[in-house]
């Protein structure tokens, strides 16, 4: 009875730290691999598809980097190639709700459809 009682008590305490290590890995995905879409651009501000849930702040600045298809010289059957290049930076001016933010852009022309991502 005893041995039983034991691996419970292993048992639950893995399942602890294994909890406890899947919030700290999502807080470090957050803040070190937070990434969105530029939905809008106008006036020098953007709006961003990185809300609260994904944890934007105000104040957090993001880079901004577009995709473009390279001319391949390869057969139509393989995968395209695409460049991807800085285009400018913003910063977070509001969080709008769990899915927006509002953002200066600071640098470069930042574009709809561009990806941002934190610095």
């Amino acid at each position: 009875m005893e041995k039983k009682s034991a691996v419970c008590i292993l048992f639950a305490v893995a399942l602890i730290f294994t909890m406890v290590g899947c919030a700290t890995l999502e807080t470090a995905g957050h803040k070190y691999m937070m990434r969105g879409q530029v939905l809008d651009v106008s006036d020098g501000m953007a709006y961003l598809c990185i809300g609260s849930q994904d944890g934007a702040q105000a104040g957090q600045e993001l880079e901004a980097y577009r995709f473009t298809r390279l001319p391949s010289a390869a057969s139509k059957q393989g995968p395209p190639a695409f460049k991807r290049e800085r285009v400018g930076a913003v910063k977070i001016t509001e969080v709008v709700d769990v899915h927006y933010a509002r953002a200066k852009i600071l640098t470069g022309e930042v574009r709809e459809n561009d990806v941002v991502e934190l610095k």
